[in-house]
C-alpha cells in the first residue's frame, strides 16, 4: 500500500489474534480499494457479540457451547448478534482483562485483504458515496451530522423474555424466523407483551411505576396484552411503546442509536435496580435530573400509541412476493416492507437460491446480508452457512454490498452447494423509489 497502516493497542473483544487498524491516520482510502477490488465491491463483516447483564442467552446464535459465556465478562452470556452497527452500543458489560467497557463494543469491522481488521465507519468515512450511495449519504448527512450508515442490524437471542421496556426515539423492526429457530412449532407460546391494555388508566399506570423495588413485583406485564409472534413474518414497534420481546431468536433492525427505559424491576433473569431502569436513557430524550422521577415519566409516556387497539393490525407485516427479484430457481419475499411512521424507514428481503442456480442482483440501494442456510457466492465473496462457531474464528456470513459494487452492474449470487442458499438483505431508509407493498402512485 502507498500509505503505511497504524495499529490500534486496543484489540475487538472477540478477536484478540487480529489487529485493528488506525482507520484516522489517512490509511483508509487505499485500504478501502483493497477491500473493494477483492470481491467485487462487497465486504466481508465480522460477527459482533455482545450481552446484557439482564439477559440469559437462549443459544441460538449457533455458537460452541463453551463460547456463549467468555470467560473475560464477569459471568454475562453472549446473546445479542451485531452485524452492522456504526456506532457505539450500551450494555453495562465491563471486559475484566481491561476493567472498562469492550472495545468498540458490537461496531461494525471489516476484514481486509491482510487478514488485518478496520471499522466500517473508518471506510464510510473515507468515501462515502463509494460505500453507501449519494441518497444514502445525504440522509445520514441531514439526520446524523455525519455518513454513517443509518440503520442497525442485529439479533437478540435470550432464555426468556427481555425486560419490558421501551425506547423513547427508536423504532424497531422484526423478523422472526424459523431458520434462526429450529424446531419450534407455528403454533407456539412465545408472545411479546406490547403497550398496555386500553382499561389501563394513568393513575394505574403512575402505582405501578412507582411501585418499583416496594414489593415482589410492580406488574407492567399484567397490565399489557401479549401477542402470539408468527414465524416468518415481519413486525413493525413504534419508538415510545412498550415491549417485553418474546424469548425467540430475533433478526432486527432500527435506526442507528442504542438507548432505552426498562419499565419492569422483576424478571426470570433477576431484579432490576430503579437506576439501572435509566441506565441507558440518553440525555435529549430523558434528562438525567428526572430519573426515578415517575410523575414526570409518566407525563412522558404516549398513552395513545401503547393504547392503541389496532396496534397489532397497523404494524403486523405478512410475508409478500418480491417480484422484482424473483426468477427461475431464485424465490423472493419481503419481510418488512411498506412504511414505518408514515416514512420508508427500512426493509427486509430473503432470497432463496436453488442449487445450481444464480441471480444478478442490482437493488437500488446498498445493503447489509446474512446468510440463512447453504452456502455459495456473493460478487467474489464465498459465504457459508455454520453451526457450533467458536469465538475467535473467523466465518464468512455477514457482507455489506457496496454503492461500488452497484456502480459496476450489481453483483452475480450463485447457489455452488446442494442445498437452498438462504441470504437475507436488509435496506436503509429511502432505499427503494417506489416503497415495497405499497401500489404505485
Amino acid at each position: 500500500m502507498a500509505v503505511s497502516t497504524s495499529i490500534l493497542a486496543d484489540k475487538l473483544h472477540e478477536y484478540p489474534q487480529q489487529d485493528v487498524i488506525d482507520g484516522a491516520n489517512g490509511a483508509s482510502d487505499s485500504i478501502l480499494d483493497d477491500c473493494l477490488n477483492q470481491n467485487d465491491g462487497v465486504l466481508q463483516l465480522l460477527h459482533r457479540y455482545a450481552g446484557r447483564t439482564f439477559c440469559t442467552p437462549g443459544k441460538r446464535l449457533r455458537l460452541d457451547a463453551q463460547s456463549y459465556y467468555p470467560d473475560y465478562m464477569g459471568g454475562t452470556g453472549l446473546d445479542e448478534l451485531w452485524m452492522c452497527c456504526t456506532v457505539p452500543i450500551v450494555t453495562g458489560v465491563i471486559d475484566t482483562r481491561t476493567q472498562k467497557a469492550p472495545f468498540r463494543e458490537g461496531e461494525a469491522h471489516v476484514l481486509t485483504p491482510s487478514g488485518q481488521v478496520i471499522s466500517l465507519q473508518d471506510l464510510i468515512a473515507a468515501n462515502p458515496k463509494a460505500v453507501m450511495g449519494e441518497k444514502v449519504t445525504a440522509f445520514a448527512e441531514s439526520v446524523f451530522g455525519e455518513a454513517t450508515w443509518p440503520i442497525v442490524s442485529k439479533k437478540f437471542d435470550n432464555l426468556n423474555p427481555i425486560p419490558n421496556h421501551l425506547h423513547w426515539a427508536k423504532w424497531e423492526v422484526y423478523d422472526i424466523n424459523s431458520f434462526d429457530n429450529p424446531g419450534v412449532s407455528p403454533s407456539h407460546y412465545h408472545t411479546t407483551a406490547m403497550g398496555l391494555y386500553p382499561f389501563v388508566t394513568k393513575d394505574q399506570f403512575l402505582a405501578c411505576m412507582k411501585s418499583w423495588g416496594q414489593g415482589e413485583y410492580n406488574g407492567i406485564r399484567h397490565l399489557a396484552p401479549h401477542v402470539m409472534m408468527q414465524l416468518d413474518n415481519g413486525f413493525v414497534m413504534p419508538n415510545g411503546v412498550l415491549h417485553s420481546p418474546t424469548d425467540l431468536c430475533t433478526h432486527e433492525l432500527h435506526v442507528t442509536m442504542d438507548e432505552h427505559f426498562l419499565a419492569e424491576d422483576l424478571t426470570l433473569d433477576g431484579r432490576i435496580g430503579a437506576a439501572d431502569a435509566f441506565y441507558a436513557c440518553r440525555e435529549e430524550d430523558y434528562p438525567k435530573d428526572k430519573h426515578e422521577d415517575w410523575e414526570y415519566l409518566v407525563d412522558q409516556f404516549d398513552f395513545a400509541a401503547n393504547q392503541d387497539p389496532d396496534f397489532v393490525l397497523k404494524n403486523s407485516r405478512p410475508t409478500i412476493v418480491a417480484e422484482e427479484f424473483a426468477g427461475e430457481g431464485v424465490d423472493a419475499k419481503w419481510i418488512v416492507y411498506g412504511e414505518v411512521l408514515g416514512e420508508q424507514r427500512c426493509s427486509i428481503l430473503r432470497l432463496t437460491i436453488d442449487p445450481g442456480s444464480k441471480t444478478n442482483f442490482r437493488p437500488e440501494s446498498p445493503a447489509l446480508f446474512h446468510t440463512n442456510g447453504g452456502n455459495g457466492r456473493v460478487g467474489k465473496l464465498e459465504v457459508r452457512y455454520n453451526q457450533g462457531m467458536i469465538l475467535g474464528e473467523i466465518y464468512p456470513e455477514v457482507g455489506f454490498i457496496t454503492q461500488a459494487a452497484l456502480d459496476r452492474g450489481g453483483v452475480e449470487i450463485a447457489n455452488t452447494g446442494t442445498e437452498p442458499f438462504v441470504l437475507t438483505f436488509d435496506f436503509p431508509q429511502g432505499a427503494h423509489s417506489q416503497t415495497p407493498g405499497l401500489a404505485a402512485n
